[in-house]
This record gives C-alpha cells, structure tokens and sequence, in this order.
C-alpha cells in the first residue's frame, strides 16, 4: 500500500470516529433543554408522574402561592431560568395556555431554579435577584405569576433534567406529567386535558 492510501483509510476512521461521538454526546443531551454553564447545585432528576406533588412556597407579585393554592384544581409549575433562551422562547406558549384555560380551570405559577442572573456572561457569573424576574416578565409578557426562588427549593425539591421544566398536576395531587425542555403547544394542551384541566 502506497503512503497516500494509508492517509485515506485513517482519515476514513478518524471522521467515523468524530461523527459516532458526535451522535452519542447529541443523544445524550435532552432535545430543547438548557442547562447552566456552569453545574447547578444539586438539583435531582424529575420526579416521577404518578407520584405525589411535593409541597411549595413561593412569593409572587400576587402574593404566597403554595400547593394549597391550587387545591381541588389542576396546575402548572414551571421552574426556569432568566437567561435561558429556551425558557424565554416558552413564554409564549405559556401565554397562550393562560388564555386557553382559566383561572379555575388551571393554575399556573413559575419558579426560578438557577443562581446565575439574566446579565450573567460567560466570564462573569452575576447572582440571579428579584430584578431579574421583574425584567423577564416585562421583556417576555409573563401573564401568570412568577417567583424569585432565591434558595431554588421547588428546583432542589421537584428536580428536573433541563430549563424549562414543567409539571402538571392534577386535582388531588398527583403529577401527571412532567417534561423538561420546551414543548408545543399542543403537546401541553393534551397534558393539561389529560389531567383534568
């Protein structure tokens, strides 16, 4: 074999090399999620559907909203972060979930669940504050109630695998769905329909 035929065949198993590693590390990312830059601070994986919804308490602009808030309705808790494109982009079909469903029909309530603030940078870590939730409801047309989880309790408490996580629950409790990364629209309707919503 010639010099020139040996450079061919290792070039040849170098590229499947480079494109099964690829396909691995795609694969085993979750599709449409965000993660921090940096680790997150112990945050489990998603509690399980059929499992019981966990307690909360969190503080809105509408007040202290907890699990008994929505007693006897089915709810929605999203846990997000401020910087997170994915989280930004799901605000409109949150908006459209709040028009479509009503009040008591379906509660709905979000909680922040990274350290890391909306003006962070990849060289400057700045801590995620009140001011960040108030600008991302403004910026993104947040129509539903939004806390500032300083702590990252309903994060640490519920888990989840990437921004955006989302739970439904139903009316007695139990997490019938739950899903992390984006989702369409009607995805989520057939989630909320399904627990009783």
């Amino acid at each position: 074999m010639s010099g020139g035929t040996i450079a061919a065949i290792v070039l040849v198993i170098a590229m499947i090399g480079i494109i099964a590693y690829a396909v691995i590390q795609r694969n085993a990312q979750v599709s449409g999620a965000s993660v921090s830059p940096n680790a997150l601070p112990s945050i489990p994986p998603p509690l399980k559907v059929g499992t019981k919804a966990p307690g909360f308490s969190v503080t809105t602009k509408s007040g202290v909203l907890t699990q008994d808030s929505f007693a006897g309705e089915p709810y929605l808790l999203e846990i997000f972060a401020t910087w997170c494109p994915h989280c930004q982009r799901m605000t409109s079909v949150l908006r459209d979930i709040r028009k479509r469903f009503p009040l008591d029909k379906l509660g709905m309530v979000s909680a922040t669940g990274s350290p890391i603030g909306m003006a962070s940078t990849p060289d400057n870590e700045v801590p995620e504050t009140q001011a960040d939730v108030d600008a991302f409801d403004e910026q993104f047309n947040v129509t539903w109630p939004a806390a500032f989880d300083k702590d990252l309790t309903v994060a640490k408490t519920w888990g989840f695998g990437g921004f955006p996580g989302i739970y439904i629950v139903d009316a007695k409790g139990t997490i019938r769905y739950a899903h992390s990364g984006e989702i369409d629209e009607k995805s989520l309707v057939a989630a909320i329909l399904k627990a009783g919503g």
